[in-house]
């Protein structure tokens, strides 16, 4: 005789507990999960208390259980329910809750900016939104299913189908250019703008159970970012200037540690007695906002910057405390679009020999520069506890993946070391 439900222990935030999975026979499988408030300890785990707890559970269940069966949208007693009574997150079309979780006046949306004091990035909503649209709904096996009957079977198809998906582009006349298929970790990407939302679901109880436990994801091979060698950089420090403002992206980027917008954010205000301030973080569709992680810091100005510094103040033509030093010559009162950054970077490194080829081969974008700050800062004998004081990282998990000091150590330098080590030490006495 098949049981009527079955034990597992679910770890929280506030133990390992063990939950019961009631069997439906309407499903033909066990079903709907409940905590048993029985917490996993001693040597015998508590099990025996958590049987005990889950039978109780069952008989509720049953007596709950209407006696007649009920036509879907109306009460026990035949009556018509109401439009609210009939609409859950459950019974919501998958589809239809993903785009609606995914924007800026959601539950969620309201939760992490209201509660946690963390509001999501206008940019991440819109991403997440997007791979929805694009890379969600048109799965077939996600057609026509609700919130409640998402499986980890139907997730694994879609991983499959999505691990085979091409990675496309729409140039600027709306011509679509498909590329190589898409990597592991932008598969992943895709895969939390659903992870995310059901364990929302899950967490308020609208939904027993958690397709994605236990899923894992999509296996992805890391890209390490190119950084600059010492050379490079002090190379492009005495190259001709064709355009003071993308030489100071790239040595506020080298030398300073600022993420790109910190420097759009950047405002002549910031900057005074040889310091940076670093307050403030300008991103499109939001404006001005606090450094990325609360990160505000000083950060000391080097000769080489403060040149183009000066350079840009010449000719700046507005240079009051709130104006933008790389303020774009288009809209003025604004700073300068994205694009630029990327471009002007491409014509840098250009200018210093190395070709867009070579660019994409070493992997070397704007925010590359971060990378060769934090890289060549510890190679020049400055602490970690600085460095990440300087560049406003908050672990020293998330800072050693911006070093990259196997690029560009100096072989014959570390020759010289090795050879010279240990000619200068004492002998050891005989005695």
């Amino acid at each position: 005789m098949r049981r009527p439900f079955t034990l597992y222990k679910e770890k929280t935030k506030s133990g390992t507990f063990w939950y019961a999975r009631f069997w439906d026979e309407s499903f033909q499988k066990y079903k709907h999960s409940r905590s048993t408030g029985i917490m996993v300890e001693g040597k015998k785990e508590r099990r025996y208390e958590a049987e005990e707890a889950a039978r109780r559970l069952f008989d509720e269940l049953a007596t709950a259980k209407p006696t007649a069966t009920v036509a879907q949208g109306q009460t026990p007693q035949g009556i018509p329910a109401s439009p609210a009574a009939r609409k859950t997150i459950a019974n919501t079309p998958l589809i239809e809750y993903l785009s609606s979780f995914w924007t800026p006046t959601s539950e969620y949306a309201q939760y992490k900016r209201d509660v946690h004091k963390k509001p999501l990035a206008h940019n991440y909503i819109e991403m997440n939104h997007e791979d929805v649209r694009r890379h969600v709904q048109p799965f077939p096996g996600f057609a026509d299913i609700s919130v409640e009957a998402l499986n980890k079977a139907i997730l694994k198809k879609w991983m499959i189908w999505l691990a085979g998906r091409k990675a496309t582009r729409r140039k600027k006349d709306g011509t679509v250019i498909e590329g190589d298929t898409i990597s592991g970790r932008r598969a992943n990407t895709i895969l939390q703008s659903v992870r995310v939302a059901i364990r929302w679901a899950v967490d308020n109880d609208e939904i027993p159970v958690d397709p994605f436990r236990r899923l894992g994801e999509v296996s992805e091979t890391a890209k390490e970012k190119g950084v600059l060698t010492f050379e490079e950089r002090n190379t492009l420090t005495h190259l001709p200037v064709s355009d003071y403002r993308s030489r100071l992206v790239m040595l506020l980027g080298s030398f300073c540690g600022l993420r790109r917008g910190e420097m759009r954010g950047l405002q002549w205000g910031d900057i005074a007695d040889g310091i940076i301030t670093v307050q403030h973080n300008f991103l499109d569709k939001e404006g001005l906002k606090k450094p990325k992680c609360n990160s505000t810091r000083k950060v000391p100005i080097p000769r080489a910057v403060q040149k183009i510094l000066d350079m840009a103040r010449e000719y700046a033509p507005n240079a009051s405390p709130e104006s933008y030093i790389l303020e774009s010559p288009l809209t003025p009162g604004q700073p300068l679009c994205n694009n630029f950054f990327r471009d002007g970077v491409t014509r840098e490194l250009s200018g210093l020999g190395i070709t867009p080829a070579q660019q994409r081969e070493r992997i070397l974008t704007c925010h590359s520069l971060r990378h060769t700050f934090i890289t060549l800062a510890q190679l020049s004998g400055i602490s970690d506890v600085e460095i990440r004081a300087l560049a406003g990282q908050k672990s020293a998990k998330v800072m050693n993946r911006y070093s990259h000091v196997p690029q560009v150590i100096d072989f014959d330098e570390a020759r010289k070391k090795l050879e010279s080590f240990g000619e200068n030490q004492p002998k050891a006495s005989n005695g």
